[in-house]
């Protein structure tokens, strides 16, 4: 007869056999101790015989009787058996509750001493080797989540660089971003395109002493421009290095117009770029603001940005400049016009308030200032024509430039109290292509940033798929949230986590006999389409030299924060009504009410 290969792993095998046989045994055992207790316990005791065999012979015989108290000593241990079985299902299952079926995998992955460096002790004695003084109630670090296999709460240290890829509203604002801003424990920079982070944040920080910035020139917030940033007070024409940064400026501009490296021109667009950079230096020279390049740029025949420069003796960037307005008119048209598509943005007056000083007397944001105050700043704008994106890369990284020189100048070349970065949407609201080159140096610096993106291909469109692949590699921690579907990067990721090893047992039947065996054999962690249909809640956590983690999110309300974030959404909802005690006591600034219109409101009407 042939034989038949079954692989059932209910099929009654060896394990299945010897689990009958112990189970036997133990029964013997307890109804043989419960005849001997319940014996002595009886007024007349019988003679027991103490083999086993002998005795069930006997009670067969009737030559002993079973006694009532070794019944009730069954009974207790059939009940407490039961207690057992009962409770210890009922704490399973408190203890499942929330758990997914994919949770399991957690248990394949890193865990324990192989991710010691992001929990909470590793990241507290990397802050001791910073030297970062953390009080009492300070977060350790950037919080992840919480390992699935163990319940450990993860974080990042003061030195590490996040990148995170989410599918779009998966809670990367919620379990990621608000969550370390709300734990950072010096100042914070951070971008969007939405105004969820700075209705929850806002508050909280203010109420930590932080003061707070929200650049919005394009209303994304519908925040007053109470104060300025004027870019070419960064440049600062008077400090060395004032070239170098007026290119950087320059670069901003024309970086968020490309918006990819396949749509450039190979002449017009570094050559436009060159002219912004000449215009941006003449004009913080000559102490104009950064409109003046506007105007410049459209009347090519006007050469004094040449006359400034060389005054300041920067006759080299004067000798470029004089070419380019001395070029073949074609040529020249071709250069101030794409030139003048780059600076559009300068053109809308909605955005003058928010980088000029203007007539009235209102506070000039300083970078280091804000710095060494611990301040908080929220960086808005919108993609698409007229967007103010070019100003608030600018912006980030005039920032993050002085912070890295305050940084050289402190002890250990790194900022005293560590500066977050949060750039959420990177590639459409912070289009930095130096970003990537950069990236790896703001670790030691003090400096921890954490760039958000929907997807790989994202990041592959602003800065190009080396440059992408540059920032990846730099990031000491990557995470991969839920709602990704770039197949070729998951199954990248799929191979990183790696296989684990499995036993499968098998039965070979062959008439009336049969035969067990057992092989070992690899499977995979996490497949590609796994990843892509990674529930929400849940992400996989790459760090350097570590074992994937499977976390569970931890979105704000479940923090230590959440009244204070709730009652500060509450505040900055654009629609609430102005309460009688937020003009009672001390004033209070609310994004919906501005401070010079508390006066005219006929009608106060409580929430």
């Amino acid at each position: 007869m042939a034989k038949k290969k079954v692989t059932d792993p209910a099929a009654i095998g060896p394990d299945t056999t010897l689990i009958l046989i112990v189970f036997g045994f133990a029964t013997l055992i307890t109804l043989a101790v419960a005849l001997h207790l319940g014996n002595a316990m009886s007024v007349v005791p019988q003679n027991v015989p103490v083999n086993p065999i002998a005795v069930v012979a006997d009670l067969a015989r009737g030559k002993l009787h079973w006694p009532r108290a070794s019944t009730v000593i069954v009974l207790l241990v059939i009940a407490a058996v039961i207690a057992y079985v009962v409770i210890r299902k009922q704490l399973k299952k408190r203890a499942g509750a929330g758990r997914l079926s994919i949770d399991d995998k957690a248990d394949h992955m890193g865990s324990g001493s192989a991710i010691a460096s992001i929990t909470e002790d590793g990241v507290r004695t990397k802050a001791k080797e910073l030297g970062v003084r953390l009080g009492t109630h300070d977060a350790p670090g950037v919080p992840i989540g919480i390992a699935v296999a163990d319940g450990t709460p993860l974080y990042g240290s003061y030195e590490d660089l996040h990148l995170d890829i989410w599918g779009p509203r998966q809670g990367k604002s919620t379990s990621r971003v608000i969550p370390a801003i709300l734990s950072a424990i010096g100042p914070v920079l951070t971008t969007s395109n939405k105004r969820d982070v700075v209705d929850a944040t806002r508050n909280v920080r203010e109420a930590k002493g932080s003061a707070t910035f929200v650049f919005d020139p394009q209303g994304v917030a519908g925040e007053r421009p109470t104060w300025f940033w004027d870019p070419l007070a960064w440049v600062d024409h008077r400090k060395e290095g004032c070239e170098m940064r007026a290119a950087r400026l320059a670069g901003h501009f024309a970086d968020a117009e490309s918006g990819g490296a396949d749509t450039t021109d190979s002449f017009f667009d570094p050559e436009a770029e060159d002219l912004l950079a000449g215009l941006f230096l003449a004009a913080a020279i000559a102490g104009k603001p950064i409109t003046q390049v506007w105007e410049w740029v459209t009347n090519p025949q006007n050469s004094e940005p040449i006359e400034h420069l060389r005054g300041a003796g920067h006759d080299f960037t004067a000798a470029g400049l004089a070419m380019q307005y001395n070029a073949e008119q074609r040529t020249k048209s071709g250069i101030f016009g794409t030139a003048k598509k780059m600076v559009r943005c300068l053109q809308m007056s909605n955005v003058h308030p928010w980088i000029t000083r203007g007539s009235s007397d209102r506070l000039q944001f300083d970078e280091l200032e804000f710095i060494e105050r611990n301040g908080t700043l929220y960086c808005l704008s919108l993609e698409g024509r007229g967007s103010a994106a070019p100003l608030v890369s600018a912006l980030t990284e005039a920032v993050i430039d002085v912070a890295m020189r305050k940084a050289s100048l402190s002890s250990g070349g790194r900022l005293p109290i560590p500066l977050l970065a949060v750039l959420d949407e990177a590639a459409n609201v912070v289009r930095w292509k130096d970003l990537p080159k950069q990236y790896s140096h703001f670790g030691s610096r003090g400096i921890v940033v954490m760039t958000v993106l929907q997807s790989w291909a994202q990041g592959a469109r602003c800065w190009g798929d080396a440059g992408m692949s540059a920032l990846w590699s730099a990031a000491n921690i990557k995470v991969l949230g839920s709602g990704v579907d770039d197949m070729a990067f998951l199954r990248d990721r799929s191979e990183a986590i790696g296989e684990y090893d499995s036993i499968s047992q098998s039965m070979s039947q062959s008439g009336n006999s049969k035969s067990y065996s057992r092989s070992l054999s690899s499977s995979v962690t996490f497949t590609a389409q796994g990843l892509a249909t990674l529930p929400r809640g849940r992400a996989v956590v790459f760090t350097s030299g570590q074992p994937a983690v499977l976390v569970r999110t931890v979105p704000w309300w479940e923090s230590e924060y959440s009244e204070a974030v709730k009652q500060s959404i509450e505040y900055n909802d654009p629609t609430r009504k102005t309460r009688i005690d937020d003009l009672i006591g001390t004033p209070v600034q609310s994004s919906s009410t501005p401070p010079d219109q508390i006066g005219d409101i006929e009608e106060v009407k409580p929430l």
